[in-house]
């Protein structure tokens, strides 16, 4: 039980780590805040880092068409915190997850953009997560 609790605190307390320094990443937000982010960047969240890795799947209904089901948009956010990483599948439909935790964060999808058309598949560079990170419930 006394290493579990040791390792617990290293991971946490390795999340305040400062690696990397200023230049690691261009953009930063605060905690509480939605923010937008683009395919194949990184934004810092404190000492959080996420980076919107990839689509895994766009099935939403496009605009125009009737379907059984509303679908569902699935992104891979890569999460750093200190030497802690974790790549975390976050979900539009709430069906699946879409809330994960990692190193004390909550990370959420609010929602995917360009939503599909059936006249024209976006390119995967065009797509944004809007997310949303707090601290997590304890």
């Amino acid at each position: 039980m006394t290493v579990l609790l040791a390792w617990s605190s290293m991971l946490l307390s390795a999340c305040g780590s400062d690696e990397g320094g200023p230049d690691a990443s261009p953009a930063t937000t605060a905690l509480g805040q939605e923010f937008v982010l683009g395919f194949d960047e990184t934004i810092h969240v404190g000492r959080l880092s996420l980076e919107f890795a990839t689509l895994a799947e766009d099935s939403r209904c496009p605009t125009s068409a009737n379907c059984v089901w509303q679908g569902n948009a699935s992104i891979l956010v890569t999460a750093t915190c200190g030497r802690v990483l974790s790549v975390l599948q976050l979900n539009t439909n709430p069906q699946f997850p879409v809330r994960a935790e990692f190193e004390g964060y909550s990370i959420e999808l609010r929602s995917v953009d360009p939503y599909p058309m059936t006249t024209a598949l976006p390119n995967v560079q065009d797509y944004e997560a809007t997310l949303f990170v707090d601290v997590a419930a304890p």
